[in-house]
């Protein structure tokens, strides 16, 4: 009796279980629509049937985190963080919290912990290169941003970001390299015309820089045509 009182009981956490996950899926599709307070719904449904979902959690501080409730999205993060130490994504989410609130130090923690989790993911090191900029360590930014790029060939951010990094280096045709396959890779990249076209004209390639300059300017990017105006023939 007690063998078949333990099987019914498993089978209880089974189904509880899969009533959650099905509450966080339903969740994520409503969010993907834009339908935030549903989608909150499902995640109260899914916590009241499993209340250690730690991917629950994490959503929850996403949709904190695009309503800009900063304090409520790190509590979230943090609980799932608590809850399930190898969430990826909480992980990686912290350290973009502490990153837009301009918490570098503090980023680099969760970040590298999403790094140690998932080291074949292209976004962690493209988010630590960025954190390593701004920290001041060029080198190290470098680093991350390569091999995000070795992840993921196709990554223009880490393309654009180490680009900008020679470019302040001075290495204007290592910059020029990666400016120019982040606009081949995507020809709406408007910021990679921009950053192209200044780092062309600071190597006395007038031509280049004026094309690149107007492709920024027909992409309608913030201060092309200024660029276009004052640097162009």
């Amino acid at each position: 009796m007690r063998i078949l009182t333990i099987i019914c009981f498993s089978i209880f956490l089974l189904s509880c279980s899969s009533d959650a996950e099905t509450w966080l899926n339903e969740a994520k599709s409503r969010l993907q629509k834009g339908e935030t307070v549903s989608a909150k719904e499902a995640i109260k449904k899914a916590l009241e049937k499993n209340p250690g979902l730690a991917e629950a959690y994490n959503l929850q501080g996403v949709i904190a985190f695009q309503e800009k409730n900063w304090d409520e999205a790190r509590t979230n993060y943090q609980k799932a963080i608590e809850l399930k130490p190898s969430l990826y994504t909480a992980q990686l989410n912290l350290g973009a919290l502490e990153m837009e609130q301009g918490q570098w130090q503090k980023a680099l923690k969760p970040t590298e912990a999403a790094i140690n989790i998932q080291p074949d993911s292209s976004a962690g090191y493209l988010q630590r290169g960025i954190i390593q900029a701004a920290l001041g360590k060029p080198s190290e930014a470098l680093a991350d941003f390569t091999q995000c790029i070795k992840k993921n060939p196709e990554e223009i951010n880490a393309l654009y970001n180490r680009g900008n990094i020679y470019f302040q280096q001075e290495n204007y045709a290592l910059a020029n390299q990666d400016f120019e396959t982040s606009v081949q890779i995507d020809p709406s990249f408007g910021k990679g015309f921009y950053a192209m076209g200044l780092s062309f004209y600071k190597a006395n390639l007038t031509d280049k820089a004026c094309y690149a300059l107007q492709q920024a300017k027909k992409l309608k990017y913030p201060g092309a045509k200024e660029a276009v105006e004052n640097l162009c023939p």
